[in-house]
């Protein structure tokens, strides 16, 4: 009997203490702020990096060119008699890669310490590109200053621009950035002291010439963009089977959004004439297509995608970020052998609007629907996107493609004076995709 009182004496005594131990967390809750929402800590991380990853090398990695060009004139510590050297590279997304990790550091401290832009002309453009030592950089998208210097050093700018063609450029006294700005069509230069020639002439050591030449100075290209690069020989880009990766899946919605980070314990599945998982205010809807939708209904401003504090570099800087570690978190481990690139970056009546496409070896992807992906932010928050999810694999032969000079040919014969002759892929949805010359205006 004693015994019995006891124990009902220590279990009263263990109600007590965590009645006490309860009324103290939820005192601790309410007075401690919490640095992400509830609902951030209960779902998966989010967008992962690939093995081995760091954030700053896969922010380095979104801002490699897709072509690029260097330039070495005989004066650069050449033997007396030597030629200039021409370096271009294009549809060839590792060569970039591997020339862009030697001039990465230079590009980042010029970029870092450049002086206010002032306008130069057409033509004190063109000699930067080709009477002096420099590296000529064609990011395809326009991307804008503060998120390329975001990119590189996770620093502020004071950079405004929107920027597709870039070059940099070695002076005695120090390094320039040139580059046409895609929002008024004219031509910058920042002047940079905190860098030297010499940390550009060290890393582009070693290279040969290979004949690539800019369309001004060649007047059997006189009718094209002036600012297209050109290599002498035909390409030989490779075919792609191209197939939509969600097709034939089981459970492909449910992977897809647990991706994207939501709960599937709290989320919830039906079907329409579309795949849809809702998971409160949040929804996705998934085509037969391999489109799928994302929407916030906005109901208490603790959606699913919030804009991250990710750096220094601003809320452009964070605002593009966010979203293109999204795009990856869904896109990335289903796309296959494309690349995602930064296409634009917009401000317009719905909140800010981000596009990326596709590329292949440095080569676009043209989609009828204009991007592989467009995000819509508003008040700091994601509230809609898009991905077009597609994956695509080379098949080991190559796309018959004309010699750039009968493809400039064609253009001219097109009506198409002074657009650029660009490499594209045209994806209609069909299985298989080949290269072939297009026309983009500038």
């Amino acid at each position: 009997m004693e015994n019995k009182r006891r124990r009902r004496a220590v279990e009263a005594l263990k109600d007590v203490l965590i009645v006490l131990l309860s009324c103290s967390a939820v005192w601790l809750a309410v007075r401690t702020p919490l640095a992400v929402p509830l609902r951030g800590l209960l779902q998966g991380e989010g967008a992962q990096l690939p093995p081995g990853q760091s954030q700053a090398e896969g922010r380095a990695e979104a801002a490699v060119p897709m072509a690029m060009a260097v330039n070495l004139p005989a004066a650069a510590g050449m033997p007396e008699g030597s030629e200039s050297v021409r370096h271009g590279l294009r549809y060839d997304q590792a060569s970039c890669q591997e020339l862009f990790q030697k001039i990465v550091g230079p590009l980042a401290e010029t970029l870092s310490s450049a002086a206010a832009p002032e306008q130069v002309t057409p033509e004190e453009w063109q000699e930067a590109l080709t009477g002096t030592l420099g590296v000529y950089m064609d990011f395809q998208g326009q991307v804008p200053m503060p998120v390329l210097v975001g990119w590189l050093s996770g620093e502020e700018t004071q950079l405004t621009a929107a920027v597709r063609r870039l070059a940099l450029v070695g002076r005695e006294e120090g390094l320039e950035l040139y580059y046409r700005d895609e929002e008024d069509g004219s031509y910058y230069r920042c002047r940079s002291q905190a860098t030297s020639l010499y940390s550009l002439e060290q890393a582009l050591e070693g290279l040969t010439d290979n004949g690539a030449f800019y369309a001004f100075e060649s007047e059997q290209y006189a009718g094209l963009d002036p600012d297209t690069l050109l290599l002498p020989d035909a390409p030989a880009p490779a075919v792609y089977a191209a197939v939509n990766p969600m097709s034939s899946t089981q459970g492909a919605l449910a992977s897809l959004v647990r991706d994207l980070g939501f709960s599937l314990n709290s989320t919830s599945f039906y079907s329409t004439d579309e795949q849809v998982a809702r998971s409160g205010d949040d929804s996705v809807r998934l085509s037969d297509r391999g489109i799928a939708q994302y929407t916030y209904e906005e109901k208490d401003g603790s959606g699913l995608f919030p804009v991250l504090r990710l750096s220094n570099a601003g809320s452009l800087f964070d605002s593009v970020e966010t979203c293109r570690q999204t795009a990856l978190s869904a896109m990335g481990s289903r796309c296959g052998e494309a690349r995602l690139y930064l296409m634009s970056v917009r401000q317009t009546d719905r909140g800010l609007e981000i596009d990326f496409g596709y590329s292949l070896n440095g080569v676009p992807v043209l989609l009828d629907r204009g991007c592989a992906a467009r995000f819509v932010v508003n008040r700091g928050q994601v509230v809609q996107f898009f991905i077009y999810l597609r994956s695509y694999t080379s098949s080991g032969t190559a796309s018959l493609v004309l010699p750039p000079r009968q493809g400039a040919a064609a253009l001219l014969a097109g009506g198409l004076e002074g657009e650029e002759l660009l490499l594209t892929y045209a994806d209609g949805g069909g299985d298989t995709i080949q290269a072939g010359w297009s026309a983009r205006g500038g």
